[in-house]
């Protein structure tokens, strides 16, 4: 199967309108411009997770040998239809392009409207409470694979210890540690605080980048500072005062963390609307999420963002 991510997605396209809106939503998302997307056939993928590896003993001449198989958990991740329809009236359209393309702004505004329902179920989405799919707090369980809590229900500040348990949980090099920008400068005031500093370099991109044991931070804001504190797997985006870091890798692909969708996002138009005298044009995506290895992603939860980090 193919991997690209929207960046060479974005090289490929030959449509400019969709090339356009492809280059909207990767442009400053340091997710969608570096998370392969794996283009699938069907409406979903299944796949298997290994939650649990077998084991081997050692044994003596004549002894009974005993079979052990690894825990394997079927999921299917099945693809949402994500989209927002874009209408340009015609007499605005045809009055005002002296000074505006309305037609690319309306796009543009659709586009941004379809980044930020992508990124809020990327983190928070669950199957069970919406149309979207299961997010990283859906998807990264709760077991001792890939999951720290920092603290309950009231949220505790983070602790150096626990971000460096995440880090470790992720096998090879993590892509990316992402957080809230708040919970970025409570880090960089701790760092400060005790004559250390994020260390500083560029990105694949070229971009300036915060790193940390060596691995690039980025903040974002679709991770929120209102998080419930969780016990369990999920975790809501309001209704606290806590939030969670997240330690990510796209690599290997297929393997970890994967985009999916069924072709390309498009830009349909659909022509003169019927009850007003306007064009609509249909941003349209047929996406979702998956986790084939748990053992490639890790959180730290329950965390006090404004809370004073401790060693």
């Amino acid at each position: 199967m193919a991997f690209d991510t929207l960046v060479e997605a974005g090289k490929l396209s030959n449509n400019k309108l969709e090339k356009g809106v492809i280059e909207l939503l990767y442009k400053e998302n340091p997710v969608l411009s570096r998370m392969p997307f794996m283009d699938i056939t069907g409406n979903g993928w299944t796949y298997n997770v290994e939650t649990t590896m077998s084991s081997a003993n050692f044994y003596n001449v004549g002894d009974v040998w005993n079979e052990s198989s690894p825990t394997v958990t079927q999921t299917t991740a099945v693809l949402k239809i994500l989209g927002q329809d874009a209408d340009v009236d015609k007499f605005l359209q045809k009055t005002m392009t002296d000074t505006n393309d309305l037609e690319r702004l309306a796009i543009e505004a659709a586009t941004k409207a379809v980044e930020w329902e992508f990124m809020d179920a990327f983190f928070y989405g669950s199957t069970s409470s919406n149309k979207g799919f299961n997010g990283l707090h859906s998807l990264i369980s709760n077991t001792t694979y890939n999951t720290v809590h920092a603290g309950t229900d009231t949220g505790t500040a983070l602790s150096i210890a626990k971000l460096r348990e995440a880090i470790d949980m992720v096998k090879g090099t993590p892509s990316m540690i992402i957080s809230s920008k708040l919970m970025r400068r409570t880090m960089t005031t701790y760092l400060d605080s005790v004559g250390a500093a994020f260390t500083g370099g560029r990105d694949d991109f070229g971009i300036p980048t915060k790193y940390f044991s060596e691995i690039p931070w980025y903040v974002c804001d679709f991770i929120t500072d209102t998080e419930t504190a969780s016990s369990g797997a999920y975790a809501a985006k309001t209704g606290g005062g806590n939030t969670s870091i997240f330690v990510l890798s796209f690599e290997p692909k297929g393997k970890a963390l994967t985009g999916l969708q069924n072709g390309k996002i498009t830009v349909e138009p659909v022509g003169t609307l019927q009850n007003k005298d306007a064009n609509r044009f249909r941003i349209k995506w047929y996406c979702s999420l998956a986790l084939p290895s748990i053992i490639t992603c890790a959180k730290v939860d329950g965390i006090d963002a404004d809370g004073t980090v401790t060693a």
